[in-house]
């Protein structure tokens, strides 16, 4: 029993596949489920990966039905004989295989819809572990199922993961609501870091006190990935307390880490970005040479971004520069592209062109070659351009390959926008501050 009272319900998830186990395929499923079931407040189990032995199968659903309330398998439901989770799971329940004649008359309207022949191989996926409950798959023609097997609740899904998550939150969802099995999350605080390797933040959490130890309340997990620190604070039980010192924590974490802090909700830098521009309804333009449109391709992923972002400028070659954005030929001949004055009058340039109160230019060494002693591979300038000011930001990446200097390129970009339009706001914030004295 947790301090709350209440008995945590546990979870585990089997992702099946000879593509999987054989690296062909990354089985993204299991962790987008991990989360989902998470934020359900149930806590995980154990994830593991088979491939399509059915025998291999059965004997792990029958372990891991012994250890976790809710077991979800994934993959495994096509019409092909090495789709063996239907046979599998039977085997596990120990009850025989069963036609659905509803599952058929599904199965038949389904393909009518597509304007397609149904083949006799598709009758496999009418066939499920007697007892069972059938759920619906309205992106594909693989129905997923939910038995019961001891005190286990085992629901089979699809491997698709675009057939896969609809009938998780449509099926799956409702079903461990109706239960009783889900429960309110534990609260928990999310940050996203940037400029902080993993080695220097445990150095500085270490200084601030024993907030790492596996006993403490609240919990402190942190993942880096591409640059970025991903900590989240979670509170330890469901009770009034563990919620009050996670409230302590987290203010404290604000302060130690407030100059590295870019988000609370958005680990993506480009969709942080994104909801900044479009709170603040500032135009936003770029002008990249090294990155090629990367860095407008990741802004692009935010819905509704073209409210802010109309345009934007790749001009690779020192003529695009020059005619686009009006870069001076002789600025360009003296300090090269890949210079500070360079940067500064791309940014300017573009914003001017697009009408924009905020801008990057982006220019830089991204190899294998055209590196120098002075200016190396992975050597990469920035110019950021705000309410008519431009600021300029070198960086020096490892010059391990051309897609990771250009990826690193991107983030940082994105970064430097992000931290530009945070401060902008800082600054209209003081500004009616001082107007309302």
């Amino acid at each position: 029993m947790t301090a709350a009272g209440l008995t945590p319900v546990t979870f585990s998830i089997l992702s099946l596949g000879d593509e999987l186990v054989h690296g062909r395929t990354v089985d993204t499923n299991s962790a987008w489920l991990a989360q989902e079931l998470v934020e359900m407040g149930l806590e995980p189990e154990e994830l593991c990966t088979l491939d399509d032995g059915e025998e291999r199968i059965a004997a792990t659903i029958l372990r891991l039905a012994k250890c976790a309330r809710v077991v979800l398998v994934t993959g495994g439901l096509g019409p092909t004989l090495d789709d063996a989770t239907r046979e599998a799971v039977a085997r596990a329940a120990g009850v025989p295989l069963v036609d659905d004649t509803s599952a058929l008359a599904w199965l038949h309207a389904r393909f009518e819809s597509m304007g397609r022949d149904m083949v006799d191989s598709n009758l496999r996926q009418i066939r499920f572990p007697e007892g069972a409950k059938v759920l619906e798959n309205p992106k594909g023609t693989a129905p997923g199922f939910h038995i019961r097997i001891g005190t286990a609740e085992v629901f089979a899904l699809p491997g698709p993961p675009r057939e896969m998550g609809p009938m998780f939150r449509d099926s799956v969802s409702p079903i461990l609501d109706r239960l009783g099995l889900a429960l309110a999350p534990l609260p928990r605080a999310r940050f996203y870091l940037h400029s902080h390797s993993e080695s220097v933040f445990a150095e500085d959490v270490a200084i601030a006190g024993d907030w790492m130890a596996r006993d403490a309340d609240p919990l402190l997990a942190v993942t880096a990935s591409h640059g970025i620190l991903s900590v989240q604070l979670t509170a330890r039980f469901r009770s009034e307390q563990s919620a009050e010192r996670l409230q302590v924590r987290a203010r404290a974490f604000r302060e130690l880490f407030a100059g590295s802090i870019y988000s609370e909700s958005e680990a993506s830098p480009a969709a942080a970005l994104g909801a900044e521009l479009i709170l603040q309804g500032a135009q936003v333009t770029l002008a990249e040479s090294c990155t090629g449109g990367g860095i407008a391709q990741a802004l692009t992923e935010v819905p509704g971004i073209s409210a802010v972002f109309q345009r934007s400028f790749v001009t690779y070659a020192d003529r695009a520069k020059h005619e686009e954005l009006d870069v001076s030929a002789a600025l360009l001949e003296e300090h090269g592209a890949v210079s500070e004055p360079v940067v500064v009058e791309m940014a300017r340039g573009a914003a001017e062109r697009a009408g924009a109160s905020l801008a990057l230019a982006v220019s830089g060494i991204a190899g294998p070659g055209g590196g120098s002693e002075e200016k190396p591979v992975g050597l990469v300038w920035f110019g950021v351009f705000v309410d008519g000011e431009v600021a300029a930001h070198s960086r020096r990446f490892p010059a391990s390959d051309r897609a990771q200097v250009r990826s690193w390129a991107v983030r940082t970009g994105l970064m430097l926008l992000l931290q530009a339009a945070h401060s902008r706001t800082s600054i209209t914030r003081k500004s009616a501050a001082s107007r309302h004295k």
